[in-house]
This record gives C-alpha cells, structure tokens and sequence, in this order.
C-alpha cells in the first residue's frame, strides 16, 4: 500500500465518523455541535497533515516527532509547575525516557510503520470517543478522566484491531502479527492517554494549551501517538523481532 491508498482509507474512515457524529449530536445544543464539529475537523487535517509527513519519507517522521515532543516538553512543563507537591518525579522521568524512545523509533523504523502505529493509534481514540458518546455507560476510571467508558474502550480497541488488517499492507507484519501488534499499540495509547488525563486532573487544568483548536494542546492529541511508538515502535526498532 501506499500513502495515496493509505490517505483515501483514512477518508474513508473520517467518513463513516463524521456521519456517526453528526446523528449521535443531533439532539445536543448548538455548542456542543459546534465544539464537536471544531474537533472533528482539525483532527482530520492532523491525521492527513502526519500521514503526508510520513510520504516525504527520509527523516521527515523524525522532524515531526522532534517538534511534538518539544511542544508536549513545553506543555508538561506548564502543567507539571501546577501540580502541588510532592510532585510525580518518576513519571516526570519515564516521561522523558517514553520521548527518548519514541524519537528514536520514529528514524529507525520505515516511515510506513510509523504512518502504520499512528493510524492504528488514531482509530483507537476514534472509536472509543464515538462508541462512547453512543453506547458509555460504565465509567472506566472515573477518577482520571470520567468521560472515558468501558464501552468506548472495548470499542476503540476493536476499532483499532480492524484497521491495523486494513492498512496491514503497509508493514512486514502476518495476519496474527498485526492483530498482536495492534492490541500492544491500543493498550499503549491508552496508557498514554490516561496518563495524559491524570497529569491535567493533577495541575487542575482542561488543557494543555490552545495550540490545537478543539484538542487539548499538543500533548493532550499525541501523548497516544508518542506512547505506542516509544513503546511498541522501538520494540520494532531495537528489540526481537515481531511475527
């Protein structure tokens, strides 16, 4: 597969969301619509914005990863400012190990399973916000983040699934290879996100910062993005092979 067929997938996707999204808001006031829409579309351009990065090859997946972690340096520090004491310093470290990673993996692996890792991880968080919205009703930790549900995470991690068969062409992986490879990249973003909620609650802030209209900030969009690569890509990089 290649970029172009990869982008018209992604389309393809976006798609099916927007119309999901659109009948799962139809009974909400205009601000929540508005606020959704906002969302929707920024996050659409993000996707096809990483996605044609990854087509000019080279180090270009390494650039973009450099300027994300340095913006979600520069929101951490914000928010890490706010929290009272006794700050987390060990998550401060396995933060800053976690970018190391994940900058590593983004040169050493082939710009397609980059492109690969971020998709899946992007369909993790689509189908999880929609199932969510459309079926939540058991909170999955309602202390962290109390919008996220057990049924949007089954769903995100269903979602997730199928699209890492749908795009598989684009990586080395077998059919088993890519569904174990694509549970690790969800259980990763997940823990990425949750972690990213956490730190927020902790500072007692909604955002990270306007960087990102509609996104949270930088940090808030890719901390699942920067966790599934600096776990599971440099697991690809550097450690035994996958099947």
């Amino acid at each position: 597969m290649n970029f172009t067929a990869l982008g018209i997938r992604t389309l393809a996707l976006f798609t099916v969301g927007a119309l999901l999204m659109a009948l799962g808001t139809v009974r909400r006031p205009p601000e929540v619509r508005r606020a959704r829409v906002l969302k929707f579309v920024v996050y659409f351009a993000i996707v096809h914005g990483v996605i044609l990065v990854c087509a000019v090859g080279d180090h270009a997946p390494l650039a973009l990863v450099m300027v994300i972690v340095a913006l979600s340096t520069w929101e951490a520090a914000r928010a890490w400012r706010r929290i009272a004491a006794p700050r987390p310093w060990a998550l401060g470290v396995g933060a800053a190990l976690l970018a190391l990673a994940a900058t590593a993996a983004s040169d050493a692996i082939d710009a397609h399973l980059v492109a690969w890792i971020f998709v899946v991880t992007a369909a993790c968080d689509g189908f999880a916000q929609v199932v969510g919205q459309w079926l939540g009703r058991r909170a999955l930790a309602p202390a962290v983040s109390p919008g996220k549900t057990v049924e949007g995470l089954l769903g995100g991690v269903v979602g997730a699934l199928l699209v890492a068969l749908w795009i598989r062409s684009l990586t080395p992986f077998s059919v088993p290879g890519a569904l174990v490879v694509g549970a690790l990249v969800a259980c990763a973003a997940l823990a990425g996100d949750l972690t990213g909620s956490w730190i927020k609650r902790r500072a007692g802030i909604k955002d990270f910062s306007r960087l990102l209209p509609g996104q949270g900030g930088v940090l808030d969009r890719f901390n699942s993005f920067l966790a599934a690569l600096g776990t599971v890509g440099a697991w690809i990089a550097f450690g035994p092979p996958f099947p």
